[in-house]
């Protein structure tokens, strides 16, 4: 099959794909309608959430606790890092607007087969108030799902093996109380580091970037304008030269990073490789400086701190053209983007550089690099090929003299 055939086809099963979702999805919505008319809501409608302090999640490999405080909510078991309000607000919003669709009268056993105990996998949810007292709680057991109509489905789905049956609800305990609810609550089964508020720092921009350790240069590289690629400053050593798809991904190194954890504020320098701790420090071409200080990996992990600083132009250079009526308009407008520029980095200065954070080790591997990773052998010249000497000719016997 050509490869055009073939991207024909792909995009035909993701169409037909999405018109099956979007079927599936108008069932899920009438069944939800059809059940849940009229029925209660999972917090009464009297229900004040701004009553709501605190909030824990629990299950067997984790317990997450997130607490409201003057300044916002914060994760309890974090140091008191910010929460993830967005989603912590759906949350709270689904348990307002999902409505119960049956109670069910279960046995141990059934409590067992739907998730609803400790033992079998259950998350307790608990909603606490200002003095920690208990306002509600749910227990979260096994999704419900949908069994997928194959007849409903494209030929081309099943070939892919696309499909399958659909979440559609979830067995819920609410005050001891089992019963089915029209909503998967997918958000009680993340991961702790998906309820940290994700807000992190971004270079896409880099103008420089120097790696020291102990005060002393790796190496440094630079570009004069944004559409350049990144150059190594200095002298490169005989028979090296630079790899610059090694230099393309220190440029690219920061553009989505993302961060796992935070480490303890009391952690021993020796216990998250910051005894082994180097320096990048990244010039923006947006004026921001990024001082980036990362440890050694430590069991697969890697731990770092940013601090930010703004260090652009605060002097405007007009125009070529530029008139001297826009000139005292032309200046009050740079001033303010000066001055919104400074505020927002101070902003996120404060609201980093207390934390040390841990990363994965893949998100420093592009800069976590010594000079000669950097470069690469130069090619050696192909061996001059010699030319081929004609061959000498043997001259010509002369005939033999004729006889008498």
């Amino acid at each position: 099959m050509k490869t055009k055939q073939l991207f024909i086809l792909i995009g035909i099963v993701v169409i037909l794909g999405l018109i099956a979702i979007l079927k599936n999805r108008k069932n899920n919505e009438d069944w939800r309608d059809s059940q849940s008319e009229k029925a209660a809501t999972m917090l009464a409608e009297e229900f004040d959430t701004g009553s709501i302090y605190a909030v824990t999640i629990k299950d067997n490999d984790r317990s997450i606790t997130m607490h409201r405080k003057d300044d916002g909510w914060k994760l309890a078991d974090k140091y008191d890092y910010p929460a993830n309000v967005q989603e912590l607000m759906r949350f709270i919003v689904d348990l307002t607007e999902t409505r119960i669709a049956q109670t069910l009268p279960l046995t141990q056993d059934q409590e067992k087969d739907t998730k609803l105990t400790q033992e079998a996998g259950a998350v307790t949810v608990t909603l606490a108030d200002k003095a920690g007292n208990d306002l509600k709680t749910f227990v979260f057991g096994k999704k419900l799902e949908k069994e997928t109509d194959a007849s409903q489905l494209p030929p081309q789905m099943i070939m892919y093996g696309m499909g399958g049956n659909t979440p559609v609800g979830r067995y819920v305990s609410i005050d001891g109380n089992a019963s089915i609810v029209a909503n998967t609550f997918a958000l009680v089964d993340e991961k702790t580091s998906n309820w940290f508020d994700s807000e992190f720092f971004k270079i896409s921009d880099m103008k420089s970037a120097t790696l020291s350790q102990n005060a002393t240069p790796i190496w440094s590289v630079s570009r004069d304008t944004s559409s350049a690629d990144l150059a190594l400053v200095g002298d490169v050593p005989e028979g090296k030269e630079v790899d610059n798809s090694k230099l393309s991904a220190i440029k690219s190194a920061f553009s989505w990073i993302r961060f796992n954890d935070v480490a303890a504020p009391t952690a021993k320098p020796e216990e998250i490789g910051m005894d082994k701790a180097k320096v990048l420090t990244v010039i923006g071409f947006d004026g921001n400086v990024y001082t980036i200080t990362f440890g050694a990996p430590v069991d697969g992990k890697q731990y770092l701190k940013v601090a930010l600083t703004w260090n652009g132009a605060t002097v405007r250079s007009p125009g070529a053209d530029e008139k001297p009526e826009d000139k005292e308009k032309l200046d009050a407008e740079f001033a303010t983007k000066i001055k919104d520029a400074q505020a927002k980095t101070k902003a996120l200065n404060d609201r980093l550089s207390p934390w040390i954070y841990e990363v994965g080790t893949s998100s420093l591997s592009a800069v976590d690099k010594a000079l000669n990773d950097l470069l690469k052998d130069k090619p050696k010249p192909e061996p001059t090929k010699k030319e081929d000497t004609p061959a000498q000719s043997t001259p010509p016997t002369p005939p033999a003299p004729p006889k008498p």
